[in-house]
This record gives structure tokens, C-alpha cells and sequence, in this order.
């Protein structure tokens, strides 16, 4: 009989684990798979103009994180995905308090806050492109190309406002994720690719949005859990699956993306061992399930295995992509500590 309770308990707690991963990774699709249905073409401005106030980083209320903790090592400096999904605009305002409430509870608490033990962590509120940017033909969108520059643009004046009021002269970590990837590839390029500024990167996380040959001049990916001055990337989806865009770039003979498994730190397409995977942030911000994931490197994708529970299968989700943080959150967080430490190990105190 007890026997056979725990055999239930298990079972129920495999179910719980199963809803829990769904709820974590399903809420949102991955914009690079969706065919573009959700507005009514009559409804979409022809024009960017007129756009929301441009943000004043002297004002706390313009930043979602603003750096906490004078004792860290090193700064960070992150930026938030697309959190804009209804609206008439091509980019949100700033001071939208249903977006902002957005952010602040789900890519802070889930993304950013793998490098709150070690970091001081900078987040700036930017007037973000809407998602339709994402998935409208990029061939005949060119308010899509001025939305996103707006937001960059936003983005940029962010860290020239931290570089001139905040740095301290330590290592810096750039993070992102979607959007905020695609943004911080360009801030890489104009402000760490080959200068002075970018001898003190520690690592990139450029997580959701590919990276490929030729984006960068001198940065180069990660290959080990240690490198630094380099970047780490991963787009994540179901072992077996490919997405639309990327079957079309491999078909037009264009390059993969760039790639790194976060349970293993590696790239060589071996499965990594279920005992690498050091847990995942639920959405109640609890670290739970460790050694349930496994998952390789598919020819620039991360090709994460069901879950290794009963009832796993069930969760053979296509598109991972909003989770490709918080499933590898606390593998994350050990990464950035083994980068810093090694960092000062090769630099020296800064």
C-alpha cells in the first residue's frame, strides 16, 4: 500500500511538473513561426509618426532594473524581449503601465535575474516595436526597419546615459532576449566589437535571435563554460522540429545560427547527461525539477528532449522559445559565476 501511494504521488507530481512547463513555455509563440493573423491590416498606422515621448534616463520611473548592490563584481546590462503584442502603434510608450507591469513580472523576475547574485543589474524601459515587426514581410515593411530603430535608438541612449552616470570601470555582462537580443547584437557591434570597451566583457547571453558568421568583427562564440570575452546563443525548440524560417535559410544556402547547449556548454550534438541540468525557474519563481532536461545542439538549434518525467511526451512542444531562459535558469546562473571568476582570473582586478 505505501508503495503503491508513492507510485501516485509521483505520477501526480509528473502532471504537475508537466502543467507547470506548459504554463512556463507555452503562454507566448516564438514570432520567427507565425504566420502574421492577429490584427487588421486597415488598423495598422501608415506612419510611425507621432511617437510616444522619448524616454529621460535621469528618471528611475525608466528603468526596470537600475542597478542594486554596490558590493558586485561586475555590471550587466540586459534588455527585455517584445512585451508589446496589442496595440494600434508600431512602437509602445514607455510609460504604459499594463506593458510595463509585464515586464517587470515576467523578464525581470525569469530572465534578468540570473545575474542578480553577481551583478548589478541595468534595465532599461524602451519604446519597444510592436511584434508585428517580426512577422510582416522585413522585404516590404519599412515602417517595421524604423520601428526598430526608434526602440534601438532608445536602447542606445540607455547605455550612453549608464556608461557616463553608472560605470565603474568593472566587467560587463550584455544580455538579452528576442527583441532584446536583436538590440544588443547592434550595441555590440558599435560599442564592444574590436574596442577599448569591449576588453571588459566578460560574456554576451544573446539568447532567441540568431547570431551567425560575419555579425561580429572580433567577438566570437563561446565553446567551453569558461571562455569569456565571447557570446553564448541558443534559440530553443522540440528535438525532431524545425521552424518555417529556418528550413528557409538553410534552403536559400545561407550559414546557421551560432549555438551553445546550457546544460552542457558544448556544441558538439551530443546529448548532454540529465544530471547537468540544474533545475528550472517556475512561474511562481521557484527552483524545482532538476535533472529533468535533456537536449543537443542540431545544426544551430537547441533541440530540447521531452521532459524526463511521466507523462513527458505529452510536452513535446514545438517552439520553446520563451523559456529559453528560465528552463536552464539555474545552469545559467552558475555559467555566469564560472565566466567571472575566470574572467579575473585571466584579466585581473579591474
Amino acid at each position: 500500500m505505501l508503495k503503491l501511494k508513492k507510485t501516485i504521488k509521483k505520477s501526480l507530481l509528473s502532471v504537475v511538473f508537466v502543467f507547470l512547463l506548459f504554463f512556463i513555455t507555452g503562454c507566448k509563440d516564438s514570432f520567427q513561426d507565425e504566420v502574421y493573423v492577429n490584427e487588421d491590416g486597415n488598423r495598422i498606422p501608415n506612419s510611425i509618426d507621432p511617437l510616444p515621448e522619448k524616454p529621460d534616463y535621469t528618471l528611475t520611473e525608466n528603468w526596470s532594473l537600475n542597478g542594486v548592490g554596490d558590493n558586485k563584481k561586475v555590471d550587466v546590462f540586459y534588455i527585455h524581449p517584445t512585451m508589446y503584442y496589442e496595440g494600434r502603434e508600431w512602437v509602445a510608450d514607455v510609460g504604459d503601465k499594463k506593458i510595463n507591469r509585464s515586464v517587470d513580472l515576467w523578464p525581470m523576475r525569469h530572465q534578468a535575474s540570473v545575474f542578480f547574485d553577481i551583478g548589478r543589474v541595468f534595465a532599461p524601459r524602451y519604446r519597444q516595436a510592436h511584434f508585428r515587426v517580426f512577422v510582416l514581410d522585413e522585404k516590404v515593411c519599412d515602417l517595421c526597419v524604423d520601428a526598430l530603430d526608434v526602440a534601438y535608438g532608445d536602447v542606445r541612449e540607455s547605455f550612453l546615459f549608464w556608461l557616463k552616470n553608472s560605470d565603474r570601470g568593472k566587467p560587463i555582462i550584455i544580455a538579452g532576449h528576442s527583441q532584446g537580443t536583436f538590440h544588443a547584437k547592434r550595441l555590440l557591434k558599435e560599442f564592444f566589437d574590436g574596442t577599448e570597451l569591449g576588453e571588459r566583457l566578460v560574456t554576451s547571453y544573446l539568447l532567441g535571435w540568431g547570431v551567425y558568421d560575419g555579425d561580429f568583427n572580433t567577438l566570437e562564440p563561446c565553446e567551453s563554460n569558461d571562455d569569456v570575452n565571447c557570446y553564448c546563443s541558443w534559440m530553443t525548440y522540440a528535438t525532431g522540429y524545425t521552424p518555417v524560417w529556418y528550413d528557409e535559410r538553410m534552403a536559400a544556402g545561407l550559414d546557421a545560427p551560432k549555438c551553445i547547449n546550457p546544460m552542457s556548454w558544448d556544441y558538439n550534438g551530443q546529448v548532454n547527461d540529465r544530471k547537468e541540468h540544474l533545475g528550472i525557474l517556475t512561474e511562481k519563481y521557484k527552483i524545482k525539477y532538476k535533472g529533468k532536461l535533456t537536449g543537443r545542439v542540431h545544426e544551430g538549434l537547441l533541440w530540447l528532449d521531452a521532459p524526463h518525467v511521466i507523462g513527458g511526451k505529452l510536452l513535446h512542444q514545438d517552439n520553446w522559445h520563451v523559456g529559453d531562459y528560465n528552463l536552464f535558469h539555474t545552469n545559467i546562473k552558475v555559467n555566469v559565476g564560472e565566466r567571472v571568476e575566470n574572467f579575473f582570473i585571466e584579466r585581473g582586478n579591474l
